[in-house]
C-alpha cells in the first residue's frame, strides 16, 4: 500500500519505489516516470526532485494557465464560499488578500514550488508577523492549493518541508488579585461597567459577550448559554471595508452552560429590571459591537488610570482565578470553550507550576 497522500510503494524486493507524472498524451492518458532507493525518505527526496523538475509539463497540460492569484480568487468564489461561515470565509479573503497576494499573486499556478512557499514565509517574518499569523496563513493557502492538486493543476505538494520561524510564545497576562479588584469596583460604578464584570466572573470572549441575550440568561437556574457572538469582519474587497455579522459560536466547543456565582448572579439579575434591549449589554433594542466595549473598557480603565491592559486579559484572570483555586483542567477548558484541554494546558503552563509547586511542598 502507498503512504497516504504519497506515490511511494515498498517493493517485494524491499526496495521503494516512487511514481511521478512526466507527460500527457493527446489522448489525456499519463506517462509516469519512477524513482527508486533504499528508503522511505530518500525517495521521496527525489520524487520532490522529479515532480518539481515536470511540473511546469503536467500542469500545462493539465490546463489551468492563471496565476497564483487568479486561482485563489477561483478558489474563494468556488465551493468554499459554501462551505463556510461568512466570518471564516471573510478571515481566509482577508488574510490570502493582504499577507500571499504580494508575494505569490504574478506567478504562473504551474510555477509554484516550496522555494517559492519559503521566500513567502520569510517575507511574511521579515515583516514581523506572529509565527501565529504565519501559519494560520500559510494553512489557508495549504487548503486552497489542494485543491489545485486534486485538479492536476499543480502535480507536487509545494508545503513540503517548509520552515516556519520560531519565536518564544508570549506569556499570558492575567491581572493579581489587587488590580482586579480595582478594576471591578470602578466597572461595578459605570453604567457600560457590565461587560467587565462579566468576563471576569464567566471568562466570556468579546464577541459571546457582545451577542448576550436574555433569553440565554437562567436566573432560577443560576446559569448562562454561550452559542453566539458578534464580530466585525473585513470586507476589502467591498464598498464598506468591514461588516457587523452575529453568528453561531465559532465552534462546537465554544458552545457551553456556564454556571453563575452569587456575585455576578446578583449583578445580572438586577441589570435585567432596568434592561430596554434583547440584548444583556445592549441598549434600546440593540447590542454593542466588540469594538465599541473595547472603548468602553478603555475609557473605564482611564478613570483608574490603568494602562496597557486588554478586554481579553479578562478572560485570562478568570481562568487563572480558577486555577489559583485548584480548579481541574478539563474544568477551566470547557468553561473557556477551548477546543482542547491541550490547548488550555498550553496557555496556562505557568498557573499550573505555581499549583504543582504547592501540592508538592505539602509532602514535606
Amino acid at each position: 500500500m502507498p503512504r497516504k497522500g504519497e506515490n511511494i510503494y515498498k517493493r517485494r524486493d524491499g526496495r521503494w519505489e516512487g511514481r511521478f507524472i512526466k507527460s500527457r498524451r493527446l489522448d489525456g492518458k499519463i506517462n509516469y516516470g519512477y524513482v527508486y532507493d533504499q528508503t522511505f525518505r530518500e525517495v521521496r527526496k527525489k520524487l520532490l526532485k522529479k515532480k518539481q523538475e515536470y511540473s511546469s509539463i503536467v500542469s500545462n497540460s493539465a490546463g489551468y494557465q492563471g496565476t497564483v492569484s487568479n486561482w485563489i480568487r477561483d478558489w474563494l468564489n468556488g465551493s468554499i464560499m459554501r462551505k463556510v461561515k461568512p466570518s471564516t470565509y471573510a478571515s481566509y479573503q482577508n488574510k490570502l488578500t493582504k499577507y500571499v497576494a504580494p508575494y505569490l499573486e504574478n506567478i504562473p499556478l504551474y510555477q509554484l514550488n516550496h522555494l517559492k512557499i519559503q521566500e513567502l514565509v520569510d517575507g511574511l517574518s521579515k515583516r514581523g508577523l506572529s509565527t501565529t499569523t504565519i501559519k494560520t496563513t500559510l494553512q489557508i493557502l495549504k487548503r486552497c492549493m489542494r485543491e489545485a492538486i486534486h485538479r492536476n493543476y499543480l502535480s507536487t505538494d509545494p508545503f513540503y518541508e517548509i520552515s516556519y520561524p520560531t519565536t518564544l510564545k508570549k506569556k499570558i497576562s492575567a491581572l493579581t488579585e489587587a488590580e482586579q479588584k480595582i478594576i471591578e469596583m470602578e466597572a461595578s460604578k459605570q453604567k457600560n461597567g457590565l461587560p467587565i464584570v462579566l468576563a471576569l466572573h464567566t471568562g466570556m470572549r468579546i464577541g459571546e459577550i457582545s451577542a448576550l441575550k436574555w433569553t440565554d440568561v437562567n436566573l432560577e437556574k443560576r446559569e448562562i448559554v454561550v452559542s453566539k457572538t458578534i464580530q466585525r469582519i473585513p470586507f476589502p474587497h467591498e464598498a464598506r471595508r468591514t461588516k457587523i455579522i452575529e453568528g453561531l459560536a465559532k465552534s462546537t466547543s465554544a458552545y457551553r452552560v456556564i454556571p453563575l456565582n452569587a456575585k455576578i448572579w446578583e449583578v445580572l439579575k438586577n441589570a435585567k429590571e432596568t434592561a430596554t434591549s434583547e440584548y444583556v449589554v445592549g441598549q434600546h433594542d440593540h447590542f454593542f459591537e466588540p469594538r465599541a466595549l473595547t472603548y468602553q473598557f478603555k475609557k473605564i480603565l482611564s478613570r483608574i488610570e490603568f494602562k496597557n491592559i486588554h478586554f481579553h486579559q479578562l478572560r485570562h484572570t478568570f481562568a487563572t482565578r480558577l486555577l489559583e483555586k485548584g480548579a481541574d483542567i478539563a474544568s477551566v477548558s470547557a468553561l473557556l470553550g477551548h477546543h482542547s484541554v491541550k490547548m488550555t494546558l498550553d496557555i496556562y503552563i505557568d498557573s499550573l507550576m505555581a499549583q504543582r509547586k504547592k501540592w508538592v511542598d505539602q509532602l514535606l
